[in-house]
């Protein structure tokens, strides 16, 4: 059987994004007509088939995703990309994905969003941790499926995929075991959400599986619980050799501020992180890090909703985790064993 042609093959082909194969295609803004004219030749060539002609047409669904106000900003962040991944995956499958964000003073009056309000929608993704009460009321008001994306909420009845955040943490701690490393700290606010909680109880299993030192005040707080705005990190007195960092973000903010203080990154600490996804310019090294596998994740949830939506699984939610992998970059000394 002939391999079906999706936006990625042809993307990968002329070294281009799936975005803009696919609003080339589309016919829309952004994208040059030079452009536009090598990428339909190239599906031609590669017999890419269009969503909606015969070879390819499916049921079409509405989906909606909701994402709080608190996990965006000016500039491109992890949850914009992931959510451009959802975007592609679900044209290619002739969904349409309609956006929704949602204002925090709206959470803490437990407001339900428009999308579920007007029913413009068969299916609801909340892609980011949402407080308790407010993922209680949505799911029991929500009349239709409804899946966590990128985290896990226990006692909802509901599909939740996640990155492997404990054994992803778990995975580049001991990298840096294995590298030398005895003295290793986590920055991450334990608290925030239950990623970043995984990650740190991945980081924990390491070092006492390895027999390391195992403080207090190696666990350093970087973002506000409520609002999760970064915080300028509280360096321990006694410092590690390492950072083990719970994002990539985190770790870019951390080396700044190491710099500032006179400290050379790798060549005094080494410092990793965690999602391989950093917005261009805030970092001037390469820092290792566990990649998400994003379009995986992509692919994962719109079948689980679509699968939800047309009823042809039932039972109680499910939680499916997703695999990364590590990216080695420049922000790692091997240390003498």
């Amino acid at each position: 059987m002939r391999k079906t042609v999706r936006l990625a093959d042809i993307a990968k082909r002329l070294g281009v994004s799936t975005v803009t194969v696919s609003n080339a295609l589309a016919n829309q803004k952004g994208v040059s007509e030079e452009m536009r004219e090598k990428i339909k030749a190239m599906a031609a060539e590669m017999g890419y088939q269009p969503v909606g002609s015969a070879a390819s047409v499916k049921e079409s669904v509405n989906i909606g995703v909701i994402i709080s106000s608190k996990f965006l900003d000016d500039q491109m962040t992890f949850y914009w990309k992931l959510y451009q991944e959802l975007s592609v995956i679900c044209a290619e499958q002739n969904c349409f994905l309609l956006f929704e964000v949602l204002k925090m003073e709206n959470e803490k009056q437990l407001d339900l969003p428009l999308l579920v309000r007007e029913r413009k929608v068969e299916g609801l993704i909340v892609m980011g941790e949402l407080s308790r009460a407010y993922l209680r009321k949505l799911v029991d008001n929500a009349g239709m499926p409804v899946l966590f994306m990128d985290f896990y909420a226990g006692g909802f009845d509901v599909d939740c995929v996640i990155s492997d955040n404990f054994y992803g943490m778990h995975t580049m701690t001991r990298y840096l075991v294995k590298r030398g490393h005895k003295k290793i700290a986590y920055v991450g606010s334990v608290y925030a959400n239950s990623s970043i909680t995984d990650r740190y109880f991945g980081y924990l299993k390491a070092v006492r599986q390895y027999g390391l030192p195992d403080r207090a005040d190696w666990v350093l707080e970087d973002r506000e619980k409520e609002t999760f705005q970064m915080l300028e990190i509280a360096l321990p007195e006694e410092m590690p050799t390492a950072f083990v960092c719970n994002c990539d973000l985190t770790a870019s903010g951390l080396i700044r501020q190491l710099k500032a203080k006179g400290y050379r990154v790798p060549e005094d600490v080494s410092v990793v992180g965690y999602d391989n996804f950093l917005f261009a310019g805030l970092c001037d090294i390469g820092i290792t890090s566990y990649g998400v596998d994003m379009p995986e994740m992509a692919r994962v949830t719109l079948k689980q909703m679509r699968d939800r939506i047309r009823k042809t699984v039932a039972g109680p939610g499910r939680l499916y985790t997703v695999s990364g992998r590590i990216v080695e970059k420049d922000s790692v000394k091997v240390l003498e064993r």
